[in-house]
């Protein structure tokens, strides 16, 4: 009769199994959000490279030999060497962080299962998807991407230093092995010494939180045919709409500026090599005419390149607004015990968590913002060495700003910092929300059905 009590008492623990979004502490939080903050800097970076770029050309031909042009000129060049070590330094780190979440994440999980956490409470898939992946082939990609282009380079040094050794050589030397075997030992960290902690964690997490349970949680979901009547009526539609438009215009705009640089080329640089990466050539010796037009042509690209990061900064505060409003309707609906099903992309939004589009904005804003302060610390250090001529150009102006790169980068990094702990704060913040909205509607984060596994 004990038998027969303990196994109906297990079968029925094991029927009241259910998806809940467990507290994992903030050091998930934070990483998961750094990792997310990362690749955003990234594309800051490169938007800073495309202006720069877009810069050089319009001063070429809007303010020739010109102390703003020489300016623009030159910081636009520097840009190019700072995108490129900011760059690959982010591409590591996001490689890093994007490893660090799977053992955070089983050793948040372990954590509630000793502090009593019951069986049924089955981790969310997110959380519990999180706890099982295999992390650390990001870095690895990258890593590897790193080492063949750095290490061809340093061979090159090595030969050069070879040739005329001395001791500035030879700390060049040592400096780039010793970059190069950083590189290089974080593959058996973020592959086999991380995953060894994540496996050392996840292992329990299984015995605890079964297949069966997890069978029996993800049987709770409900379907789209269900929320479909709800799905009519999404909260936030005109700001997604806006949204829309406004990408149409961006597109338009960007297809404007990219032809009328085409026209450009072809008028002003007849002989540039065609093929990617080509040379630009001479310029055109134009009649009077002739330069006229391609002044209004660049002037136009410029015109263009400004309604594309107008419309951006428009995109996403459409985004805000579209999420305040998502978010204040699923608020609205689980206070209210006779409210009707939400809509279900909003419900799976919102379950899904991940950051506030005004602070994605802000990570792509101090991307920017490190590479110019980079440029501009860079200029101030070589404009006076005979080796850099190419920099000897610059003005007093850009030279006086110079030592205030180094305090920009600082301010950018802190700015993204700050960004990640808002992130994470914010998300601490709405887990109880989310896991109040799972037990009411039970629903996968991306699919109706969510795998047992």
């Amino acid at each position: 009769m004990n038998s027969r009590t303990s196994s109906h008492g297990e079968s029925s623990s094991l029927a009241d199994s259910r998806w809940r979004v467990l507290p994992l502490g903030p050091l998930p939080a934070l990483a998961r959000h750094a990792a997310a903050a990362v690749p955003q800097g990234l594309i800051g970076l490169l938007c800073l490279l495309g202006i720069a770029i877009l810069g050089g050309l319009i001063s070429e031909e809007l303010l020739p030999e010109t102390a703003a042009g020489t300016t623009i000129d030159l910081v636009g060049r520097a840009s190019a060497g700072g995108v490129m070590i900011l760059g690959a330094a982010g591409l590591l780190l996001w490689g890093l962080l994007d490893a660090l979440d799977g053992p955070l994440t089983a050793r948040a999980l372990a954590a509630r299962r000793r502090e009593g956490t019951p069986a049924t409470s089955v981790p969310y898939p997110q959380q519990w998807g999180s706890a099982q992946a295999t992390g650390g082939g990001l870095y690895r990609v990258f890593a590897i991407v790193l080492l063949s282009g750095l290490g061809l380079c340093y061979l090159i040094v090595v030969f050069v230093v070879l040739g005329e050794p001395d001791a500035s050589g030879a700390a060049i030397l040592a400096g780039g092995a010793l970059v190069l075997g950083a590189i290089a030992a974080g593959i058996p960290l973020t592959g086999t010494w991380l995953r060894g902690i994540q496996q050392r964690h996840a292992a329990p997490l299984a015995e605890h939180w079964t297949q069966a349970h997890r069978i029996v949680a993800a049987g709770r979901e409900m379907t789209e045919e269900e929320f479909a009547p709800a799905s009519r009526t999404l909260p936030g539609a005109r700001a997604h709409a806006v949204g829309r438009a406004l990408l149409s215009v961006l597109a338009a705009a960007a297809g404007i500026g990219l032809l009328g640089l085409q026209l450009m080329f072809a008028v002003a640089y007849p002989d540039a090599e065609r093929e990617p990466g080509g040379r630009a050539g001479d310029r055109a010796e134009l009649e009077p005419a002739a330069e006229r037009m391609v002044d209004l042509i660049v002037l136009g690209v410029g015109i263009a390149a400004a309604v594309v990061l107008l419309c951006v900064v428009l995109v996403a505060l459409c985004e805000i607004v579209a999420r305040w409003q998502e978010h204040g309707a699923l608020r609205r609906a689980l206070a209210d015990p006779q409210a009707g099903l939400p809509p279900l992309a909003a419900l799976r939004s919102y379950l899904a968590g991940g950051q506030l589009p005004v602070l994605k904005l802000g990570h792509v804003v101090a991307g920017a913002s490190a590479g110019l302060g980079f440029a501009l610390w860079f200029v101030d250090l070589v404009a006076g060495l005979p080796d850099w001529d190419t920099y000897a150009d610059a003005g007093p102006q850009l030279r006086a700003v110079g030592p205030l790169g180094p305090w920009i980068v600082l301010g950018a990094l802190a700015v993204m910092a700050l960004g990640i702990v808002l992130g994470a704060v914010l998300e601490a913040r709405d887990r109880v929300l989310r896991d109040e909205l799972v037990q009411r509607w039970p629903v996968g984060p991306a699919a109706p059905e969510a795998s047992a596994d």
